[in-house]
């Protein structure tokens, strides 16, 4: 009798380990954005003056490297998969080809930070750029016609906006044929904030209505995409909240907005203390109508243990009761193995005929990872970095995930 109790207990024990790695969170926060109201015509605010770019350049160089991140630690690389060349590396030209046909081809803006963040998207009659820390909209013949302007201009006299601190995000919602473009604020005192911006129309150079929201916790590195329900945050952030979900019914009319913080108990281990799970953007037709906001990121074996994976979330947001709305992992999904290890610091890829190596940004999917609906199934695409031979050559992961009914799989 004592040893089937044991058992029992035993068995209870596992069960409810693997029940606590599933379970759902509550938010930690739940905030109101103030809003400040439409802003003048973007084709109307100042562009940069050389003084101002000078200063721009100084600042850059007065940032330096976080000391905390310099290193990077693989504690499970001696028995960690593949051992050598990735295992389906495609070592021989596609067949397939596109139209070759180059359309338009133009110089950007250029920032004096580093990494400069550079970003950028088009919509229907323009392309615009958002750099550390600037601004700029162009036609789509090339012509500069807006810019380029400090990026903080965007959000006029929001809180916050009286920084220009940088890594700016800007997406088209192709659904609500509107723009929106994102900077966080993060003094050394002092809340943090998260300035938005909301095009009134599909012009970006017109008007914008101007949002900020105050975060529990610095937002670095902060990447966003667009659902159904909200503008989706996620961003690198170990000590607070890193998973947010923006009301965009309502900043999409110039309302009062709310915004629901997590603080994401699953996140995969990191080699440097650098993680960010990036949201998954709904590219053309909207996702079903209560399909959850979805998250994407990866373990590599390597620094986390166990086996290479792809990791997907979902955010369940209650507009109507804030307070219930859920965050969760939902699926873990094996994959082939793969290598993101280039070395224990940033420096670790090698260019042609220069001689400064650039970072592989091993531990995050890219940025953006995007979502489908072609109504008889839907599909996530997404990728990442990995180390091909084991030499520090880089290569891009690519996946497709697909689901008709049920879970997601690995195409």
């Amino acid at each position: 009798m004592e040893r089937k109790l044991t058992l029992f207990l035993l068995f209870a024990f596992y069960c409810l380990s693997g029940i606590a790695q599933t379970i759902p969170v509550n938010p930690t926060e739940v905030v109101t954005g103030k809003l400040i109201g439409i802003s003048k015509p973007l084709r109307d605010n100042p562009k940069l003056t050389p003084a101002e770019f000078h200063q721009l350049e100084l600042k850059g160089l007065s940032h330096t490297l976080n000391k905390g991140l310099k290193d990077r630690f693989y504690p499970y690389a001696s028995t960690a998969l593949p051992q050598g060349n990735d295992p389906i590396r495609q070592d021989f030209m596609g067949q397939v080809r596109g139209n070759a046909t180059l359309v338009q081809n133009f110089d950007g803006q250029t920032s004096p930070y580093y990494p400069p963040d550079c970003n950028g998207t088009v919509g229907p009659n323009h392309f615009m750029q958002t750099i550390n820390c600037v601004y700029a909209i162009y036609d789509k013949t090339g012509a500069l016609v807006a810019g380029p302007t400090n990026m903080n201009l965007l959000f006029g006299s929001v809180p916050g906006a009286n920084r220009n601190d940088g890594d700016p995000i800007i997406l088209y919602d192709d659904v609500a044929d509107r723009w929106v473009a994102t900077e966080f604020s993060i003094p050394m005192s002092g809340p943090n904030y998260m300035l938005m911006a909301i095009s009134t129309t599909n012009d970006p150079t017109g008007t914008w209505y101007q949002y900020s929201f105050q975060v529990a916790s610095m937002p670095d590195y902060p990447k966003f995409s667009v659902w159904r329900d909200g503008y989706y945050m996620g961003d690198n952030n170990s000590s607070g909240n890193d998973i947010y979900v923006f009301q965009r019914e309502q900043m999409l009319v110039g309302g009062t907005a709310q915004a629901i913080g997590f603080n994401n108990p699953y996140r995969p281990s990191s080699v440097d203390g650098f993680m960010c799970v990036p949201p998954i953007d709904n590219d053309g037709p909207l996702a079903p109508e209560g399909t959850p906001g979805m998250f994407i990121a990866f373990n590599d074996d390597a620094f986390g243990g166990g086996t290479d994976q792809l990791w997907l979330y979902e955010l369940n947001v209650d507009w109507t009761t804030p307070a219930n709305s859920t965050f969760n992992r939902t699926q873990q999904l094996n994959v082939e193995p793969f290598n993101s290890s280039f070395g224990n610091n940033w420096n670790n890829i090698d260019q042609k005929g220069v001689s400064q190596r650039v970072d592989g940004v091993p531990q995050v999917i890219m940025n953006v990872p995007q979502y489908r609906n072609f109504g008889s199934y839907q599909t996530i695409v997404c990728c990442h970095t990995v180390n091909i031979d084991g030499v520090r050559h880089a290569g891009i992961r690519w996946y497709e995930l697909r689901k008709t009914t049920g879970n997601w799989e690995v195409r």
